[in-house]
């Protein structure tokens, strides 16, 4: 029942998400409600002097984006977590979380639309914080040095820690929320990280399932707006409520807290086990933002400035100011979270080895990236780029690539092919549920083949759950082929065909690196991460279905997708065409029984 939920609850909090922000944005034009980019960025003088007398309006010396954006996506995530939890009527002792997150939510939407202090801020930002901490007693008990490891605190010191975690957490995001898609994606990273090794850990979903879960799907369904150019901001309203959840679950993760059924109620309750999740790891998995705000309020109070007073002195102005543009600043810091997430989660996703250096290695990497990112030329990337160190350069790019080129695009491409056509009709018959489930989303791409004919966050995200559907069916069964009389297994050619095609989607990334064709967008980032929510499932799922292979084949075959989708216009629209073909193939040969009889 837990993995029903899980789907149930994140596919809610997704659609309500998709459907509240665009209603926000419309709202917000009519009322006016912008957050205007400062004055010497913008590209619309007119416009900016309208609205700068507006006290609608809001200004910050460290926004980049150059013309007024509404600034009420906060109003979709979380509205689209809370509608999420009634609607499948999740009842939990988690109330006094709830509203005071809901409280910070206020604060930050009142902020939004008129400025407050900086010291009335920060007052309510530590009485939401120190009313919640007691009345849902998560003051910490102790830290854990190592996975076997830890130090007992005194209860003063565990509850001025939790307090500060989560006032910490709260400005963390808010100073992060500085480009398109940045807050929502690092949030969206972060809490998906905490959420594998809470449950690597304790093994308990029901956390997840009425916590972390819709928020991944809230902030998923905004993201579509919110990647550059952004059709508007979560503004303080959403990075206020996000850093104080992000804070909850960190408390809850170090507490090794989990959440039980007992009658008709889901009760969170201290795990009563030593703490096994280092407290390095727990770091990492939010590396960027702790790191970034760390080294910002220590630099401004080091010359003897206000902390709060915002700059352009992050980490993702750094990018920006070396040579990267405002989607790839986003995107490397997308790869950053998850590659030091990475290095936090190894002592405990194998624990079996010795490990426990790995996190303390990611810290010492992280310090070094963030203060050398200070120490770089403006326009670095940009001098970098003049090296002809790939194939191909920028002014080679266009529609003449070279004879090698083409047709090692034509056979990724036809490699993709036959994964998702030409497998499922050697896949056997597969469970019913994936049988259920094919039916299902051929008629969801059908539904959708006649929209627009390009790449698109929806179709993507369409294309990602055909896919992963597909890879299912195609894992379901062992096929066996023979020849002469010798037996081979299909199987062992279907590794060997994934093998191919990452080795040789990385080269063809690396010879195209510099070409127009192939940008990454940060949403296509996020995408690649999904297929990390089928390792979030009862083990007993994973086990039958094999979901730790298809995890894997799932973010190779996006990878491959992508670098040829931005090349070929009707790509995508062949690839829908075909995911419906192979998923009305499933659905036949599993629910009306079709057989091919020789």
């Amino acid at each position: 029942m837990s993995g029903i939920y899980t789907i149930l609850i994140f596919l809610t909090a997704f659609a309500l998400s998709l459907v509240i922000a665009p209603i926000l944005i419309r709202f917000a034009k009519a009322k006016r409600l912008y957050d205007l980019p400062d004055g010497a960025h913008s590209n619309d003088t007119l416009l900016v002097e309208e609205f700068s007398n507006n006290n609608k309006i809001k200004q910050t010396p460290r926004r980049v984006h150059t013309t007024p954006i509404p600034r009420l996506g906060g109003i979709a995530i979380v509205s689209a977590f809370f509608i999420s939890l009634a609607i499948w009527k999740l009842p939990s002792n988690m109330a006094a979380i709830y509203i005071c997150s809901f409280l910070m939510f206020i604060i930050g939407l009142i902020d939004d639309l008129k400025t407050l202090s900086a010291k009335l801020r920060l007052f309510i930002q530590i009485s939401a914080s120190i009313f919640v901490v007691l009345l849902s007693n998560l003051e910490i008990n102790s830290i854990a040095i190592t996975s076997v490891n830890s130090i007992h605190l005194p209860y003063i010191i565990g509850f001025l820690l939790s307090v500060f975690i989560i006032i910490g957490a709260i400005n963390s995001i808010n100073m992060i929320d500085g480009l398109d898609g940045l807050a929502g994606g690092v949030v969206l990273i972060g809490i998906s990280l905490l959420s594998y090794i809470h449950f690597l850990s304790t093994h308990n979903i029901n956390l997840l399932i009425i916590f972390s879960i819709p928020i991944i799907g809230a902030i998923l369904g905004f993201l579509k707006y919110n990647t550059h150019p952004s059709s508007i901001f979560m503004g303080d309203s959403g990075s206020n409520w996000l850093g104080f959840m992000i804070g909850i679950f960190i408390i809850l993760i170090i507490n090794n807290s989990i959440v039980i059924e007992k009658s008709n109620q889901w009760l969170l309750i201290n795990n009563g086990s030593s703490n096994i999740i280092p407290i390095l790891s727990i770091i990492l998995c939010l590396s960027i933002p702790i790191f970034d705000t760390a080294h910002v309020i220590i630099t401004r109070l080091l010359e003897g400035k206000n902390p709060m007073k915002p700059d352009k002195r992050h980490f993702h102005h750094s990018l920006m100011k070396i040579g990267f543009s405002h989607p790839q600043s986003v995107v490397a810091v997308y790869f950053l979270m998850i590659f030091f997430g990475i290095l936090g989660i190894l002592p405990i996703a194998y624990s079996q080895y010795p490990l426990n250096w790995t996190p303390l290695v990611g810290i010492i990497l992280l310090t070094i990236c963030i203060v050398f990112s200070l120490k770089l030329n403006e326009g670095f990337i940009t001098n970098l780029a003049g090296y002809k160190i790939f194939l191909t350069s920028q002014k080679t790019a266009g529609p003449k690539i070279s004879f090698i080129l083409k047709y090692w695009e034509h056979l990724n491409r036809y490699t993709i092919y036959c994964i998702l056509l030409a497998a499922p009709l050697l896949s056997g018959v597969a469970p019913k549920i994936v049988g259920l489930s094919a039916a299902a989303m051929c008629i969801v791409m059908i539904c959708t083949l006649f929209l627009k004919k390009s790449y698109s966050f929806f179709e993507s995200f369409l294309i990602a759950i055909s896919s992963t559907i597909l890879l299912t069916a195609n894992n379901s069964n062992i096929i066996w082929i023979e020849i002469l009389g010798n037996k081979y297994n299909l199987q062992e050619a279907y590794n060997i065909l994934f093998i191919w095609l990452i080795i040789s989607t990385l080269g063809f990334f690396v010879v195209t690196f510099k070409r127009k064709y192939l940008v990454i967008a940060p949403t296509d980032f996020l995408l690649a991460i999904l297929p990390l929510i089928l390792l979030l499932l009862p083990a007993d799922i994973q086990n039958e279905y094999k979901l730790n292979i298809i995890a894997l084949r799932s973010l190779v075959l996006f990878a491959a997708l992508r670098t040829l989708s931005k090349r070929h216009e009707m790509f995508f629209y062949k690839i829908h065409f075909i995911c419906i073909i192979a998923l009305a193939w499933v659905a036949l040969i599993t629910l009306a029984g079709l057989r091919i009889v020789y």
